[in-house]
């Protein structure tokens, strides 16, 4: 019972009846008409506070990348370490020497293990290259003493060219395409030649230990980083013995033609993949290596078993440290670190006679490179029966599509020479079969399976669509530098590479009658309105193709395109527009590749 203030029971208030009760207010709808729902003020209230009490959130922080699992042995390598590795192969005894050649071709060869040289790794590498030195028979005494030129290490033509090769590497030259040519008597002295059963076969072990190396990345500074391996790759380079067959025996001596091998187990294709697995770190400015040289400096275990000369004696101590030079260097080094771009890994405030005083002798030997992939794609090239060899064409293609990712190497392919823009655009109509082609094999002189009539083939089965597509990439890459390589490629004028050959194999007699040698001349008096029509025809049969990897017709397209942007190249243009539109009638993707990607170039 519920007593009042007074202490007695509260008078019963009588209920209002339903007339006088006042009436509901209606509930508050919204824009649909449903009824609103309605929260109480409490909730609201608390709402509100969680709202403002709610802590902000901590960024989240990046987690540490995974430690480096180095494998630096293997069962193939008996327990021995890279020291004992390094002497072994330049060890007197030759069952140690094959030992180890064995053992490091199993370890590298090896897919699963990922064999990585690890701390003091250079030492291997350089008892590799002193094996292939003593091989080879190379004993250049001036090569210690001579020092490299490095006045000027600018990219220009000329580095495309044997002729700007000087002193030791003018020798080596010289001395790796008399001793690796080919075994015939008409390409060089049969006395000077190497041994194809013996010599060859330890050079060629030499450079697949290198080539299975590059495959690991934690060994590409010990390979990239040296120059005696720079030196051993430019080397092998010049390697022309696959035109000899298996070699050796009667036809060796006399000198008989022997047909030309189409596979790709010679030491030129390793030296070539090793080259392109090295690339992200080939530089010809010497800047990349300059960086490391003087920046990169560490006791961590990714460091030390990847970098070159991490290891130092008591009398190094004196001098200078390979790696790790801005530390003393006091002010120095602390404005060569003011200098470098962190994030583009770039140091380009400093002058170039800095960067070559460090590094230009290892400058100097990745430019004399390209003088021998030149002779790789020339066709005059005198130490061979064929003027190509497709696995090697091939390979220096990849190479230098893998070359130009690097835009510190834009500068040498800037000035790309134009016999380099002729054999690219011969390339994109190149036969298969026949004559002309790279592997032909004469029915005359060998026993061949089948005789195909070549004029029954249609363009998709005649063509060499694996080298038109290698070829077309590089040309798109090389028309994207600049308009000059652009202009220089649409006007160029073009003859048959076969032609070239006939002529120079030509005696002075057969050229009296044969081809004008005015036709076969291309120079600066050529004349500047003539558009290379070759380029233009390969390109229009390129579009519309259907065989290869899938997107030549992309690729065609994308060269035409570069070249429409350069008003000097209208009239080429203007030459494919009227074959394009009557291929565009056939194909719609022809007709809207030519319209989205072509046309609406020209200026």
């Amino acid at each position: 019972m519920i007593m009042d203030e007074s202490g007695g029971v509260p008078e019963a208030q009588p209920s209002p009846s339903p007339a006088q009760q006042p009436e509901a207010a209606p509930p508050k709808r919204d824009g649909r008409g449903r009824p609103k729902k309605r929260k109480t003020a409490g909730n609201e209230g608390e709402g509100a506070q969680d709202k403002k009490r709610r802590p902000a959130r901590n960024p989240r922080v990046p987690s540490a990348p995974p430690a480096i699992d180095l494998v630096t042995t293997h069962a193939a390598l008996g327990g021995f370490d890279v020291a004992v590795i390094a002497s072994n192969l330049i060890s007197d005894d030759t069952e140690k020497v094959s030992s180890a050649l064995n053992g490091l071709l199993k370890a590298t060869a090896d897919v699963d293990s990922n064999y990585c040289l690890g701390l003091g790794g250079e030492k291997v590498i350089s008892a590799l290259c002193q094996l292939f030195d003593e091989t080879i028979d190379w004993n250049d005494l001036n090569e210690g003493n001579e020092a490299d030129d490095i006045r000027n290490l600018e990219p220009n033509a000329s580095h495309w060219r044997a002729s700007s090769l000087t002193g030791k590497h003018e020798r080596w030259r010289n001395f790796c395409r008399d001793k690796l040519a080919s075994p015939l008597a008409s390409s060089t002295d049969p006395s000077l030649l190497i041994d194809l059963e013996t010599e060859a076969r330890v050079l060629d072990m030499v450079v697949i230990i290198l080539r299975n190396l590059s495959y690991v990345a934690q060994n590409l500074r010990f390979l990239a980083h040296s120059e005696s391996v720079l030196r051993v790759l430019t080397g092998a380079l010049y390697y022309r013995g696959y035109a000899a067959g298996v070699g050796g025996g009667e036809s060796h001596e006399k000198g008989e033609d022997a047909q030309l091998s189409s596979h790709q187990s010679n030491m030129c294709v390793y030296s070539i993949q090793a080259l392109i697995n090295m690339a992200p770190l080939i530089d010809v400015t010497g800047r990349q290596i300059f960086i490391d040289r003087v920046f990169l400096e560490s006791d961590e275990k990714e460091i030390t078993s990847t970098v070159p000369d991490q290891t130092c004696t008591e009398t190094d101590n004196q001098k200078l440290p390979t790696y790790g030079i801005a530390s003393r260097l006091g002010f120095g080094g602390m404005h060569l670190a003011k200098q470098y771009d962190s994030k583009a890994e770039t140091i380009d405030a400093i002058p170039d006679d800095v960067v070559w005083s460090l590094v230009g002798s290892h400058v100097r030997m990745t430019l004399a490179i390209f003088p021998a992939l030149s002779d790789i794609i020339d066709p005059n090239d005198t130490t061979t029966t064929s003027g190509w060899h497709r696995p090697s064409v091939q390979t220096v293609l990849d190479l230098f599509i893998a070359l130009l990712e690097n835009t510190d190497n834009k500068g040498i392919f800037l000035n790309v020479p134009d016999s380099l823009l002729h054999q690219l655009t011969e390339m994109l109509y190149f036969p298969r079969l026949g004559p002309d082609s790279m592997d032909y094999i004469d029915p005359v002189r060998n026993v061949v399976s089948r005789v195909i009539g070549l004029k029954f083939l249609g363009y998709d089965a005649s063509v060499d669509s694996d080298l038109r597509d290698r070829a077309c990439e590089l040309l798109v890459k090389l028309t994207e530098l600049s308009p000059t390589t652009r202009r220089r490629l649409g006007m160029a004028t073009s003859i048959s590479g076969m032609a070239q050959r006939d002529y120079t194999a030509m005696s002075s007699s057969e050229r009296r009658v044969g081809i004008s040698p005015t036709i076969l001349k291309v120079d600066a008096t050529s004349s500047p309105h003539r558009m290379n029509v070759r380029l233009y025809d390969s390109l229009l049969s390129m579009i519309s193709t259907s065989s290869g990897r899938g997107d030549a017709g992309s690729l065609a397209a994308q060269l035409l395109s570069n070249l429409a942007s350069l008003p000097e190249n209208k009239a080429g243009i203007l030459y494919v527009e009227r074959k394009l539109i009557s291929v565009s009638a056939r194909d719609p993707h022809v007709a809207n590749v030519a319209c989205n990607s072509i046309f609406n170039r020209l200026k």
